[in-house]
């Protein structure tokens, strides 16, 4: 594949999907927040988080993974083995995907609380399939990360402007129903533009018929990089969860607008390091006499993108408590005690990188796990002392406690990129 895109047109493309996909999704909340829709808004947020989570399941960390195997293909033999690898993902994740879709209506007929949540799980899971057939890593390892963020920007952009028609004239019911299909249609759009996109880049995969040990292989790859995704993902939902269950709606729609904004700031960061991954692995795949300095030399355009958001955020913060007549001066606090997290999340992410770019997924996948179950004991134990800042407390707690087991992972770390087709 010849076609490649600067870095500066992958963060400008990757900039413009969160504009258009996030930020769409942020301007909705923002309307719903000054016309005071605050059960609205958390019952979208929520069940959207795990719509989210259903989807990042079923890639199975293939945006890591299959970019891992397409940036470091010999050119003789990638085309093939890279074909190999697709389906071998392939089959791992409509497994995954049909799966979800099952538990999906389950929980819909048996155990949703209201219209809402039972509609919406039903028209949404139909979208889980979809994205089993998602080409992002691919493009990624092609350094087109750009137009696979473009991509992923269809089912936020979709369900906001459904949000907002539904907040005028939908009852919860008919909400629930159009929000779940908006989230399915979307990644319908998300995954027909990716396929498009390599199409008229020149690339398609190869025929290839899925082995029981390239199945082993990508379900051991993608099972990893699961449980290096998943607490991160799981954490955050947890707090959700015991933040309707203590403060009910509209402390929870405040919470989860909060969230939004560190979110999305950290996504830009995520956004920027998928730009360098390609890099990254190629920094991390010779000798390294210090690879957490190489992790950081390798990602400076990450540092200086987390630090520019903390300062962004808390500024943001300082401004709207100027302005108390505002509803949004109840978030104000709230952004300004998240703030710090974003440069202790970066901090994390880059040494998540630089092992995820040697290939030490188990490890890593193990020290995730301990730091994020830290975070989630953290937010319960401080949620009756401090209220909602419990999770301020347990966000920078489980961060700076990640830092330490990751850095001293990395210290061990050695190199683990092979030929893409050789045994595992």
């Amino acid at each position: 594949m010849k076609a490649r895109l600067s870095s500066a047109a992958n963060i400008g493309l990757l900039f413009g999907g969160y504009g258009f996909g996030q930020g769409a999704v942020f301007l909705a909340q923002t309307w719903l927040i000054a016309a005071g829709e605050y059960r609205l808004l958390a019952s979208f947020g929520t069940h959207f988080l795990f719509a989210v989570l259903g989807s990042l399941v079923v890639d199975a960390g293939s945006s890591t993974t299959l970019a891992r195997h397409a940036a470091s293909s010999s050119r003789e033999t990638g085309a093939q083995e890279l074909s190999k690898a697709f389906w071998d993902t392939g089959v791992f994740r409509m497994l995954l995907a049909m799966a979800l879709v099952v538990a999906a209506g389950i929980y819909a007929l048996a155990f949703a609380p209201d219209g809402f949540s039972r509609n919406y799980a039903l028209f949404a899971a139909p979208g889980l399939l979809v994205v089993a057939c998602n080409a992002a890593g691919l493009l990624d390892g092609f350094k087109l990360s750009g137009l696979s963020g473009m991509s992923a920007a269809f089912p936020y952009a979709s369900s906001a402007l459904v949000l907002v028609i539904a907040a005028r004239y939908a009852s919860p019911e008919a909400a629930g129903a159009a929000l779940g299909a908006a989230f399915a249609a979307g990644c319908l759009l998300m995954v027909a533009m990716q396929w498009i996109a390599l199409g008229k880049l020149g690339w398609r995969p190869h025929a290839r018929t899925t082995t029981l040990r390239g199945l082993r292989r990508a379900a051991r790859e993608g099972g990893a990089m699961l449980c290096v995704h998943l607490p991160a993902q799981l954490y955050g939902r947890a707090q959700v969860v015991l933040s309707a269950a203590w403060f009910g709606p509209e402390t929870t729609a405040l919470f989860l607008y909060a969230k939004q904004i560190v979110t999305g700031a950290l996504q830009i960061v995520a956004f920027v390091q998928r730009v360098e991954f390609p890099t990254l692995v190629a920094c991390m795949s010779g000798h390294n006499e210090n690879p957490l300095a190489t992790v950081f030399r390798a990602q400076k355009l990450v540092a200086a993108t987390g630090i520019a958001f903390t300062v962004a955020v808390s500024a943001a913060g300082l401004v709207a408590a100027g302005f108390p007549e505002s509803r949004f001066s109840a978030v104000a606090p709230l952004l300004s005690a998240f703030s710090p997290a974003i440069l202790t999340v970066t901090a994390v992410i880059m040494m998540m990188q630089g092992l995820a770019a040697t290939g030490a997924y188990e490890g890593l996948a193990l020290d995730i796990a301990i730091f994020h179950l830290v975070g989630v004991a953290a937010s319960y134990v401080f949620l009756d002392r401090l209220g909602v800042y419990a999770f301020v407390v347990a966000d920078i707690l489980s961060t700076l406690l990640g830092i330490l087991l990751l850095a001293l992972r990395l210290g061990r770390s050695k190199p683990q990129i092979a030929a893409i087709g050789q045994r595992p």
